[in-house]
């Protein structure tokens, strides 16, 4: 049994994670601010991870900390960008302190957005780093901050390059994700809204496959980064299609202006993951079903709350 700190522990990810610890017999402390809450019930501490003393006392003693706390959403890293770096980048070099006073394993997600546009058919570990966002360029600082923390002080820190996962509670508003959206706005009658012309490609993963990438990293002692993702793409324009078809929906697709410096291309090569042990097995159409079936059952409850 491990000592375990989450942060970020009320956030989509950090919430799956922390309930598959506890069912292994892990002893898992999590810390969270709520300022992008999943809204799944969850009891931890409600706390900043730029508050350094509560940040020490935390890691004091534990043996893994899954570093998850940031802020994530590219669109809301324009409107603030200073946040966005406090949080990313000096919340991460604070973590990294710690970790190192205390010894503690440091498992940190960093993102696929930091390579920018694909210039390969697939994105391996060596691809160019090409920010294109703010978001990006502070997950791409934090990775530095990882290398550095690795390479001088010894800090035992994994660095894992997230693609786009999805999956039960993860956030359907202003800043959510594009899966739980369509699904929240083809439910509500009403057509999902694309950016730009939609041939925009991402790889798509449930989180129970991210989960087992994010609990392999525990065992690799190196801080190289590991792309943790499927090795498929798929069209935003295909992906709107294909909740349309398992929502038995016949609305049509409606498309407004693109995002300034969108990625047009994501599509990960994971075959250092696979040597790792790394294997998802979760197509996208199951995964959309799993998803889709539980908004199904969370929205005939709330339904009936309300009335």
């Amino acid at each position: 049994m491990k000592k375990i700190l989450i942060t970020g522990v009320a956030g989509f990810i950090g919430y799956h994670l922390h309930n598959k610890l506890i069912r292994k017999g892990h002893s898992v402390i999590g810390v969270d601010n709520f300022d992008h809450p999943c809204g799944a019930p969850i009891q931890c501490v409600k706390g900043d991870i730029l508050n350094r003393s509560l940040m020490d006392e935390l890691i004091a003693g534990c043996d893994i900390v899954y570093h998850l706390a940031a802020q994530i959403h590219v669109d809301r890293s324009y409107v603030e960008r200073q946040l966005t770096f406090d949080v990313n980048v000096e919340g991460t070099k604070i973590i990294l302190e710690l970790c190192t006073k205390h010894n503690s394993k440091v498992v940190f997600p960093s993102s696929v957005e930091v390579y920018g546009t694909s210039q390969e058919e697939s994105m391996s570990e060596e691809h160019r780093i090409h920010p294109q966002n703010p978001y990006a360029e502070s997950k791409w600082e934090a990775e530095k901050l990882c290398a550095h923390f690795s390479g001088r002080y010894g800090t035992n820190v994994s660095v894992l390059r997230n693609f786009n996962t999805y999956g039960p509670f993860q956030n359907n508003g202003q800043y959510g994700s594009v899966i739980p959206i369509f699904v929240r706005r083809i439910s509500d009658g009403l057509p999902p809204i694309i950016t730009g012309d939609g041939k925009q490609t991402r790889d798509f993963m449930y989180i129970d496959d991210t989960l087992k990438g994010y609990e392999l990293m525990t065992l690799y002692d190196t801080c190289d980064p590991v792309n943790i993702g499927t090795g498929t793409d798929v069209s935003i324009n295909e992906l709107a299609r294909k909740i349309l078809s398992i929502m038995n929906s016949d609305l049509s697709l409606e498309y407004t202006d693109p995002r300034p410096n969108e990625i047009m291309k994501i599509r990960g090569n994971i075959s250092k993951a696979k040597k790792l042990g790394f294997y998802p097995t979760t197509t996208l159409r199951d995964g959309l079903k799993k998803y889709i079936s539980w908004y199904d059952k969370i929205h005939q409850i709330n339904q009936r709350t309300n009335d």
